[in-house]
């Protein structure tokens, strides 16, 4: 599997345990501090179904950064308290934690694996 391809599948996985994290058919809850959690998960939802269509390899390694900017601000919003969750939490704890490291990773192999192919092709 290309890495550009595991990035999408990782950071729609990482979406859906932020999701289910917060109980069963609720997302997260609306408080007064939570629209700033609806709002980066929208854009992380755009920034995703933005980066299934777009062709060129430019294109892709500007969204695949967005897309580990995007979840990256999630973490943070997570561990700083910034959106709160319900009891459902602790069944996903690790995969919020974790996931946007693993992205981390394939998005720095997406861009040397592109650099790797660019120099290949040149020598």
């Amino acid at each position: 599997m290309k890495a550009y391809r595991r990035v999408q599948i990782i950071t729609g996985g990482y979406l859906a345990a932020l999701y289910l994290s917060t109980g069963v058919h609720t997302g997260f809850k609306l408080d007064s501090d939570q629209l700033i959690g609806y709002v980066t998960c929208g854009i992380l939802a755009g920034l995703l179904g933005v980066s299934a269509v777009v062709k060129t390899g430019l294109q892709r390694k500007i969204c695949a950064l967005l897309l580990l900017l995007c979840c990256g601000t999630l973490l943070l919003f997570a561990r700083y308290s910034v959106i709160s969750f319900n009891e459902a939490f602790w069944y996903f704890i690790g995969v919020v934690y974790l996931l946007p490291v693993v992205i981390l990773v394939d998005v720095v192999e997406f861009m040397f694996a592109g650099a790797r192919e660019s120099t290949d092709e040149q020598g």
